[in-house]
């Protein structure tokens, strides 16, 4: 990903937007499937390990 400098309104935009898609998507996976608050919270975590790990990666290939 290229490196983008963003104000301040839009990173407020961006995160709120952010929160609340993240938000709808777990709650229609506990509505589609009747999992715990523990289970989105574990997935939520993966999902961030993972988006770590592809920062690191693009560190190791630059």
């Amino acid at each position: 990903m290229t490196d983008q400098k963003y104000t301040e309104e839009e990173l407020t935009e961006i995160c709120e937007d952010a929160f609340v898609n993240l938000k709808e998507a777990c709650m229609r996976l506990q509505e589609k499937t009747g999992c715990s608050n523990e289970v989105v919270v574990s997935l939520l975590g993966h999902l961030a390990e993972f988006y770590i790990a592809q920062d690191d990666q693009s560190f190791i290939n630059d």
